[in-house]
């Protein structure tokens, strides 16, 4: 290793920056991102002539410069695939390549928000996943099977970590070449980040992950999400998605005997009145050790057809992977356990 090299072992897709000019960096990112594992022969096919230092310090990126690596990968029956990645610090995400062509992309180790039914939450947040942390996700997954949608849905809460996911939407059109219009943010809503979502000059499809329109049952089921109330976060996505010229999508896990009422849905239309969106059923994927059940098909059919007698789109998610733990609610810190519970 020498001293022009050292520099670029670990540092992701972007350090491709420091080892060619500009035009060739592009280039060297857009064929990592498609999932191959390219080799200078590579680029020679392309037409990309490199010069001699520019062939070392280029090999010395393609053996060592990628900031994460996969630590351990599960397969579901349904052919779902589960990358537990590790991080430079030696921390670990999971992410998960779908065979419908979507990658579910973690943004932070850990959450904060402490949703009560979900798994990434029960050990709280550690950090924020760089951009380039983000995007490598796109990176392995494609080396597993096609991908050419993305929803930040994984691990974390996306507005907290804004910055970062906001560069990595831009870079993921750019350089892993999905546009916009195929990736999707979903938050817990809170009206500064919808906002400040507003002043990006790239910006994704908004997904609310609502739960409950009731402003007292949502803060129990969502303890640390934004305390704005629920018609002003409605107001600000509403905004965003006619800026972005696509609709928002609601989405609701569906918990038995806790939000799957006739109140429920009332309460929830009530709150929509006017937003240019469509509500998304989550079927709940069970967690080890959450005292919570999905409701009968039923009762979340009966939901919808509720919802849809209202004048408002309603579908029901069946998630990907459940078998792996790699359905919605089910990522998590692998590599933690609960806390033992105070006397």
């Amino acid at each position: 290793m020498t001293d022009a090299t050292a520099p670029l072992i670990g540092s992701g897709l972007s350090g491709l920056q420091k080892a060619l000019p500009e035009a060739k960096a592009l280039l060297a990112r857009r064929l990592v991102a498609a999932g191959r594992t390219p080799t200078l022969v590579d680029f020679d096919k392309h037409g990309m002539r490199l010069a001699p230092d520019e062939k070392v310090v280029l090999q010395q990126w393609l053996d060592a410069g990628l900031v994460t690596r996969v630590a351990a990968e599960t397969r579901a029956k349904d052919g779902t695939v589960k990358l537990l990645l590790e991080l430079r610090d030696g921390k670990k995400v999971e992410t998960v390549a779908m065979p419908v062509g979507a990658c579910c992309v973690s943004t932070q180790v850990g959450c904060a928000v402490g949703c009560r039914f979900c798994a990434s939450g029960l050990f709280g947040v550690e950090r924020h996943l760089s951009t380039d942390e983000i995007v490598e996700q796109i990176v392995h997954a494609r080396r597993v099977m096609r991908i050419d949608r993305i929803v930040f849905m994984g691990m974390g809460e996306p507005s907290h970590n804004l910055d970062n996911v906001m560069a990595a939407v831009a870079r993921i059109r750019d350089e892993v070449l999905i546009s916009a219009k195929k990736q999707t943010f979903s938050t817990v809503g809170g009206v500064k980040p919808l906002e400040r979502m507003r002043q990006f000059a790239v910006k994704p499809c908004l997904a609310w992950s609502l739960h409950s329109a009731n402003e007292q049952k949502r803060r129990e089921l969502l303890p640390r999400a934004h305390k704005d109330p629920l018609p002003e976060i409605a107001a600000a996505a509403d905004a965003y998605a006619r800026e972005v010229g696509t609709p928002v999508q609601i989405e609701w896990t569906m918990l038995a005997g806790i939000n799957d009422t006739d109140q429920d849905v009332d309460e929830l239309c009530t709150l929509l009145q006017g937003v240019r969106g469509y509500v998304n059923f989550i079927v709940y994927n069970p967690v080890d050790g959450l005292p919570f059940a999905a409701p009968s098909r039923e009762r979340i059919i009966a939901m919808v057809r509720a919802v849809k007698s209202r004048g408002i789109l309603a579908t029901i998610r069946d998630s990907s992977g459940p078998d792996a733990e790699a359905a919605c609610g089910q990522l998590r810190l692998r590599d933690r356990q609960p806390a033992a519970p105070t006397s």
